[in-house]
C-alpha cells in the first residue's frame, strides 16, 4: 500500500507561512514538542502530524503541530504526540537524576513517573466478603466500586490475590521492595502508544487496615505500568495480594530477579534490597543478645536455618557494599557513583561499570566474611573499614577522573579505534583513565595497590592480628602521613606509562586485550603477552610501595 500524500506535502509556500504563524499563535509560541520558545525569526521550523495518519490522525489544521526543526526531525516515523510523550519523559528522568546521590533525585522509579503525571492520587476502600474482595474509589468525584474474585496459590501459607484493571489513580509504588530506576524505559512506552497490549500483570499488595482504607503499591511490573501512564492508558492489568506478609514477597520477588533469574535487577539495585533483607533480621537479633560475647558468625551459625545461610550471606554483601556506597567520611559523600554506570551493563558514557567495582575495590579491599570477634569489637572496625574504602575510593576519584581528567561527554565509546585512526584525537588525561578503568586491568592493578597499602600499614604495626593485611587490609586507623603515602601510590598507578602509550603500535594493539593473563604480563612483568622483552617498569605492590616513600 502507497503512503498516503498529506496536504502539507503540497502546500504552497505562501500558504504554509500563513499557516506557521497561526499554530505559532495557537501554540502559545511554543514547540509542541519540547515545550520551549519557538522565536520564527530565529528558529528553523517544522509542521507535521500531531497524531499520524496512520493511526488515524486527521489530515488538517486541526492535527498540525508546530515544532522545532529538530524535534521534528530526529523523531523518525514517530508522530508528533508520541514524541512530545517521550520529550516529557526524558525531562523527568533528567529532573531527577541529575545528581549522583541515591535516593531522592537520584534515581527515577514509578514513584517519580506518578508525582509527575499523577500528583493527586487516593486510598481505596477495601472490604473482604468471603472469596470476594470490593474496591471503591472515586472517579470525578463520583463513587466507583469493582467486585474481584479472591483466588488462593499455593504457598505457604497460601497467598490470597485478585486480578483486575485498577485505575492509575489508586496506584503507588513500593519503592522498598523494588527500588529499580526505570530510565530505559522509550521503547516500552512506544510499544503501548501504538496499541500492543500488556502480556503479564504488574504486581502489587495491600493491607487493609481498621478503617477499610488502603494503599495499592506496585512492586514488579514497573516498567510497564510507568510506560502505559505515559502512554496515556488510565487503568493498568494488576494482580493484587491481600494482606501478604510483605517481608516474604519482598525476598520471593529478590530471588525471582537474582537466583532464579527471571529478569536482572542491575546490580546496584540488587545490592540495595539485599542491604534491606540483611537488616530486617540482623536488627531482631542485635535486639536480643550481648553485644560483647555474641559475633557476626553466632548470627549466621545460631539464628539463621542452614537453608537461609547461603542466601544470608549474599544478603550481608549486598549491605555492606551498599553501606559503603552511601556512606559519608566526615561530611563527604563517597564520589565514585559519578563516574560508574549502575542502570545498564554496557556504558557509553562512564568508565566504570558497577561491575567492575564489585571486581576491584570490593574484592580486593572489603572483608565480607562474618567475623568471630565479638560485635563489639567487630562494629568499630566495620565502621573504620567502610570509611577506610570511602576514602580510598575518593582519593581514586580525585586522582584518576575527576577535575577534567576524564571528559563524561567524551565518554569511553570505541576510544581505542578513535586513538588508532588519529593518535591524538583524545586528551591524553582522558585516555589515561579509561584505561586504568577498564575492568581486565583495573582487577590488576588494584590488588596490587592493595598489596602496597597492606605492606605500608603492616610496616608501621597497624594491624591487631597478622592475616588482617590479607583478609582485612582497611581494618586499621590509617593516619593522615599514612593517607598521603596511599594517595601517592595511587599517582604512581596514574603516570605510569602504559596509559598515555599512542605511538608504539605493539603496545597500543596488546593492551586493547580484556584477557586478566595479558595483563599480568604487562604490568607485573612490564612484557607483551608472549614476549620476553621487558619494555615498561612493572606496576607491582614493590613498584608502588617503594616510589610512594618519598614526600608528596
Amino acid at each position: 500500500m502507497s503512503e498516503r500524500v498529506s496536504k502539507l506535502d503540497k502546500m504552497p509556500k505562501e500558504e504554509k507561512q500563513e499557516l506557521v504563524k497561526r499554530l505559532h499563535k495557537a501554540q502559545d509560541g511554543l514547540c509542541f514538542v519540547d515545550g520551549k520558545i519557538i522565536d520564527l525569526q530565529v528558529h528553523p521550523v517544522d509542521v507535521d502530524h500531531i497524531i499520524a495518519l496512520a493511526r488515524g490522525g486527521a489530515d488538517d489544521e486541526s492535527n498540525w503541530g508546530l515544532t522545532h526543526a529538530g524535534c521534528n526531525r530526529s523523531k523518525g516515523t514517530r508522530d508528533l504526540q508520541l514524541q512530545r510523550i517521550l520529550s516529557y519523559f526524558r525531562d523527568h528522568v533528567e529532573k531527577y537524576t541529575n545528581t549522583s546521590s541515591i535516593g531522592k533525585n537520584g534515581n527515577f522509579t514509578l514513584n517519580e513517573a506518578l508525582l509527575e503525571l499523577l500528583p493527586r492520587r487516593q486510598d481505596v476502600g477495601a472490604k473482604i466478603n468471603t472469596n470476594k474482595i470490593t474496591i471503591s474509589w472515586l472517579d470525578d468525584d463520583k463513587a466507583r466500586t469493582e467486585t474481584f474474585d479472591i483466588l488462593d496459590d499455593y504457598g505457604t501459607p497460601p497467598a490470597k490475590s485478585f486480578v483486575g484493571l485498577v485505575p492509575f489513580t489508586c496506584l503507588y509504588h513500593d519503592g522498598e521492595i523494588n527500588p529499580r530506576s526505570i530510565v530505559d524505559l522509550e521503547p516500552m512506552i512506544e510499544e503501548f502508544y501504538n496499541g500492543y497490549p500488556q502480556l503479564q500483570p504488574s504486581l502489587g499488595t495491600l493491607t487493609i487496615d481498621q478503617s477499610g482504607k488502603s494503599k495499592i503499591y506496585l512492586f514488579d511490573g514497573q516498567h510497564k505500568a510507568a510506560a502505559q501512564l505515559y502512554a496515556g492508558h488510565d487503568r493498568l492489568f494488576v494482580r493484587v495480594f491481600v494482606n501478604c506478609d510483605k517481608s516474604k514477597l519482598k525476598e520471593t520477588n529478590y530471588r525471582a530477579h537474582t537466583k532464579l533469574a527471571q529478569i536482572h535487577f542491575p546490580q546496584l539495585i540488587n545490592d540495595r534490597v539485599g542491604s534491606d533483607l540483611f537488616e530486617e533480621e540482623y536488627d531482631r537479633f542485635l535486639k536480643n543478645i550481648d553485644t560483647t560475647k555474641s559475633s557476626e558468625l553466632s548470627f549466621f551459625k545460631s539464628v539463621l536455618a542452614k537453608s537461609q545461610r547461603s542466601e544470608f550471606k549474599k544478603y550481608y554483601e549486598n549491605y555492606l557494599r551498599y553501606e559503603v556506597l552511601t556512606g559519608k567520611v566526615e561530611e563527604e559523600n563517597n564520589q565514585i557513583l559519578s563516574f560508574t554506570e549502575t542502570v545498564t551493563a554496557r556504558s557509553k558514557k562512564f568508565p566504570l561499570s558497577y561491575d567492575t567495582l564489585r571486581k576491584t575495590f570490593f574484592k580486593h579491599f572489603l572483608f565480607v566474611k562474618a567475623a568471630y570477634q565479638p560485635i563489639e569489637f567487630t562494629t568499630h572496625f566495620r565502621e573504620l573499614e567502610k570509611r577506610n574504602l570511602i576514602r580510598l575510593m575518593n582519593i581514586f576519584i580525585e586522582e584518576m577522573l575527576a577535575n577534567n581528567r576524564f571528559d563524561l561527554k567524551l565518554g569511553i565509546y570505541r576510544i581505542e579505534e578513535q586513538i588508532e585512526s588519529n593518535s591524538l584525537s583524545i586528551p591524553e588525561t582522558h585516555l589515561r583513565a579509561y584505561r586504568l578503568c577498564r575492568s581486565s586491568a583495573m582487577i590488576i592493578w588494584t590488588l596490587e595497590l592493595k598489596r602496597a597499602i597492606a605492606l605500608l600499614l603492616n610496616t608501621l604495626s597497624k594491624y591487631q592480628e597478622g592475616l588482617w593485611s590479607e583478609e582485612r587490609p582497611l581494618w586499621a586507623q590509617i593516619d593522615t602521613k599514612e593517607w598521603d603515602k596511599i594517595r601517592r601510590m595511587m599517582r604512581i598507578v596514574r603516570d605510569h606509562k602504559i596509559w598515555g602509550e599512542r605511538t608504539n603500535s605493539e603496545i597500543v594493539k596488546a593492551i586493547s586485550t580484556t584477557r586478566q593473563k595479558d595483563w599480568q604480563s604487562i604490568l607485573l612483568k612490564g612484557t607483551l603477552p608472549g614476549r620476553h622483552e621487558q619494555l615498561l617498569p612493572p606496576l607491582d605492590q614493590n613498584f608502588i610501595f617503594q616510589n610512594a616513600q618519598g614526600n608528596i
